[in-house]
C-alpha cells in the first residue's frame, strides 16, 4: 500500500530541494555527502525525496536548538 505512495513522489534535484528548504545548495550537498540528509547520488547529480529530506533537516534544526522550545 505505502509502496504505491512512495512511487508517486517526485524526487527533486539539489538546487530545487535546497530552495524549498531555504538552505544553500552547497550546505545541502555537504550534508548529503556526510549522510546526514538522505539523498540519492545518480551520476553527478543529487536527488532528494522532499518529505524525507525536509524531515531530516527539521530534525537537525531541532537538535541544534538543544530541545529548547
Amino acid at each position: 500500500m505505502s509502496e504505491t505512495h512512495e512511487r508517486g513522489r517526485d524526487l527533486l534535484p539539489l538546487r530545487r530541494m535546497a530552495a524549498r528548504l531555504g538552505v544553500p545548495s552547497k550546505w545541502l550537498r555537504e550534508q548529503a555527502q556526510a549522510g546526514l540528509v538522505p539523498g540519492l547520488k545518480a551520476g553527478d547529480r543529487w536527488l532528494f525525496d522532499p518529505v524525507i529530506a525536509a524531515d531530516a533537516v527539521r530534525s537537525m534544526a531541532s537538535g541544534a536548538k538543544g530541545g529548547a522550545e
